[in-house]
């Protein structure tokens, strides 16, 4: 099963970005939009992290981008970059208008 997710309870301050908030190291609940699936995710700050289910954990890396963060889930595998938003519902990641994941804790 292919997993890709990601963030914070503590409330960010108006200019720290969100990759800052979600990469503390604390687990999120991913919540994967698509397959209605839940992940653990985990983002370290020096870069790395983990996003595990019940059967399956990978050890992407990440890096802050403008406005959000990009993720190469495995070695090898393409780099995605992402929105992030604060929402009600937690932080949303988004591409290209749609909602990816949203994490919350």
């Amino acid at each position: 099963m292919f997993i890709l997710a990601i963030f914070s309870g503590v409330p960010a301050r108006a200019e720290e970005p969100l990759s800052g908030v979600i990469a503390d190291g604390k687990p999120w609940e991913m919540v994967v939009v698509k397959r209605k699936a839940s992940n653990i995710l985990v983002f370290r700050p020096d870069g790395g992290g983990t996003i595990s289910d019940s059967l399956v954990s990978i050890s992407p890396t990440w890096r802050a981008a403008p406005g959000g963060i990009c993720i190469k889930p495995r070695p090898g595998d393409a780099e995605k970059c992402l929105q992030l938003t604060r929402t009600k519902a937690g932080i949303e990641a988004s591409q290209n208008g749609k909602t990816v994941w949203v994490l919350k804790r």
